[in-house]
């Protein structure tokens, strides 16, 4: 950190392996002026990565915030353009997403412990998709919880600072343990961890197709894994609006309408949102497609249908989705960890 600028390296072992150089100036006031990531090679942290992932695979993102607006500007591996999108927001607060920084968390930890107040509430925080409130607060003298929408809320035990001293996100979707220790020489770290093998796609995407009775459906969605976690009632909380899969929406596609109980779904393209319960489900009808589901347009909700659920004698590992037909029409299943939900439909023709 030097003066308002914090800058930095951070190995990243999600997707490719690589190296992340990162660039974060502020405004007086805290909040963010420009951020930049970029990713390098990790043998070679001054050459490019040459990801593996493809058009996928954000090389480059920069965020600028002026005035009422941020801007950002995406270059994608494979991509011959620069995608460019701009969000209205007075002040960015936290750039979040698959790669959150630690350090810029520490970084809002220390302006809730400058400001001499219990809690700094309606933080902004964008993943360059949506901008959500985020919230960071004393709970003790030297603990604070710091949480939203891609950041589940965790106590971090802090110094008089605010510079953070431990917290433990074990069974949170990034599932990690962060201490404080000395500097750690990245390159050299990054060098090593290049010869095993990386974490990957964590929630890789994928389509089930279905006919039934000669109707076809079709569901886009991402699949994430258990990875030892506790999911229902911890990595997914009761009673809260679920996005059925992982990152972007999970989408259906009805070639005919079908009906559930008394409700007709009209044909079409859906997003899908649960609301999982420990004795039943909600099953949610979105006609917004397109915007980031951590934050759904529940304006544009066409149905909510009731889900049974049972429990699986063998865990499931990686969320499914699944589609078989019966004798009267079909039936729905979402399974993962020991939980199933489950309804059955009728097509309409």
């Amino acid at each position: 950190m030097v003066n308002n600028h914090l800058y930095g390296k951070v190995l990243f072992r999600l997707f490719d392996t690589h190296i992340g150089v990162f660039s974060i100036h502020f405004h007086p006031d805290g909040t963010i002026r420009e951020y930049s990531m970029t990713a390098m090679d990790p043998l070679n942290s001054s050459v490019p990565l040459q990801s593996k992932e493809g058009w996928r695979f954000p090389y480059s993102r920069t965020m600028s915030c002026t005035g009422d607006t941020c801007t950002f500007y995406i270059s994608m591996m494979g991509s011959p353009t620069e995608v460019i999108r701009k969000q209205a927001a007075k002040g960015m607060d936290f750039y979040g997403g698959s790669n959150p920084l630690f350090s810029l968390m520490e970084w809002t930890c220390m302006r809730l412990a400058k400001s001499g107040k219990q809690a700094l509430g309606s933080l902004h925080t964008t993943n360059s998709g949506t901008v959500s409130d985020i919230s960071v607060r004393y709970t003790s003298r030297d603990t604070m919880v710091f949480g939203g929408p891609f950041i589940d809320y965790r106590p971090i035990r802090v110094d008089a600072s605010g510079r953070i001293l431990s917290t433990d996100g074990t069974g949170t979707p990034y599932n990690f343990i962060v201490t404080k220790h000395q500097p750690i020489d990245v390159d050299q770290l990054a060098k090593r961890m290049a010869k095993s093998p990386g974490i990957g796609f964590p929630s890789p995407r994928d389509t089930i197709r279905a006919t039934i009775q000669n109707s076809r459906i079709e569901i886009d969605y991402g699949r994430p894994f258990k990875r030892g976690r506790k999911i229902f009632g911890s990595v997914i909380p009761y009673d809260s609006v679920w996005r059925t899969g992982a990152n972007a929406a999970t989408v259906l596609t009805l070639q005919n309408g079908i009906r559930i109980g008394k409700t007709i779904i009209p044909k079409g393209k859906y997003s899908l949102y649960t609301i999982p319960r420990r004795d039943s489900w909600l099953l949610i009808f979105n006609t917004d497609t397109t915007t980031w589901p951590t934050d759904p347009n529940r304006s544009k909700e066409v149905a909510q249908i009731p889900l049974h659920i049972r429990t699986l004698t063998t865990p499931k590992e990686q969320f499914t989705i699944d589609i078989q037909e019966t004798k009267k029409g079909g039936i729905l299943k979402l399974q993962w960890d020991i939980t199933e939900a489950y309804t059955t439909f009728d097509i309409i023709k």
